[in-house]
């Protein structure tokens, strides 16, 4: 199972990983194509994962 990145919404580090894949390049592209960051805490607990994410997986 893999971890969840954004916990609010569930949504977790592969679903991310797809989206980056897929050409999702910035934290408002990853929203729109996941729904990371849309949760309770509107991305305060996952954002700064997310930046590294797409800058590590460019």
């Amino acid at each position: 199972m893999s971890e969840k990145v954004c916990l609010c919404k569930g949504i977790t580090k592969e679903t991310i990983l797809d989206a980056i894949k897929n050409g999702a390049d910035s934290i408002e592209a990853v929203k729109d194509a996941t729904g990371a960051t849309t949760g309770f805490c509107h991305g305060g607990r996952c954002k700064s994962t997310i930046e590294k994410l797409i800058e590590e997986n460019k």
